[in-house]
């Protein structure tokens, strides 16, 4: 079961808690004021996001602007709220479906919502590309080839925020990386424990996979990249960085 499917059954299954996993935005229990706080969250980390930005990298453009992961829609709204023509993408129709009621009712026409990158133009188009929790559910090295995907596809001046895990307080002792041996069985393990969660009807464990942030910063300079910055983040363990990045 790949991540991709693994997507598509959260999307079925369990869409807001699958963008944003504490128990107050499961299916069942997903209250009037839940579901307020969860897309309040969105507002806030786009503003946190583009503050970012603003801090590393002066204004940023929101002319045409993408959210790479959009999921049901949590940072899509306000960020489609702020600009003239926006793009969601996201690889579950569930998802996307369920973005599209929300994008409805808070009267957002400004946007449209695609499967995957491919469906773009491959080079320029955007001002602004965001992407936030979202790779860190991918295998690193077909993240690799969408973070080139996304940052070949901003305008020569576009900005982008996009985040990215890359160790785990765990392994401290190891600076972050878990030692070679659990790797291996690691990658030979995971497919077999997913097919088996599968086969019992249980949902997919979420995949969280750490960056080597030297071929993270290589694909942004090969892309043109020259200037950015960045912000910390730890969540429950799992060590990330915004990264603020400017095309030239």
């Amino acid at each position: 079961m790949g991540s991709d499917d693994e997507w598509q059954a959260w999307g079925e299954r369990d869409p807001y808690f699958g963008v944003l996993a504490h128990q107050r935005f499961r299916r069942g229990q997903l209250t009037v004021a839940a579901r307020e706080e969860f897309f309040a969250s969105g507002r806030e980390d786009l503003a946190a996001a583009l503050a970012g930005c603003r801090t590393h990298l002066g204004e940023c453009s929101l002319e045409r602007t993408m959210d790479f992961g959009c999921g049901v829609g949590r940072v899509l709204i306000p960020l489609a709220q702020l600009s003239q023509r926006c793009v969601g993408v996201d690889v579950s129709q569930a998802m996307r479906t369920e973005a599209a009621r929300n994008l409805s009712a808070a009267g957002c026409s400004n946007v449209t919502l695609v499967k995957e990158l491919g469906e773009l133009a491959a080079a320029g188009g955007f001002t602004f590309i965001h992407s936030y929790i979202v790779l860190q559910h991918l295998e690193p090295q077909r993240g690799l080839r969408l973070i080139e995907g996304l940052l070949a596809r901003l305008d020569v001046g576009g900005c982008a925020a996009l985040h990215v895990t890359y160790a785990r307080v765990k392994y401290a002792r190891s600076f972050g990386a878990p030692p070679p041996l659990r790797r291996v069985l690691r990658r030979f393990a995971r497919p077999l424990e997913q097919l088996a969660r599968r086969l019992r009807g249980r949902e997919p464990r979420m995949r969280m996979s750490a960056y080597d942030m030297n071929r993270v910063l290589f694909v942004a300079q090969s892309q043109g990249v020259r200037s950015g910055g960045l912000r910390f983040t730890d969540h429950a363990g799992n060590l990330g960085a915004m990264l603020f990045l400017r095309r030239e």
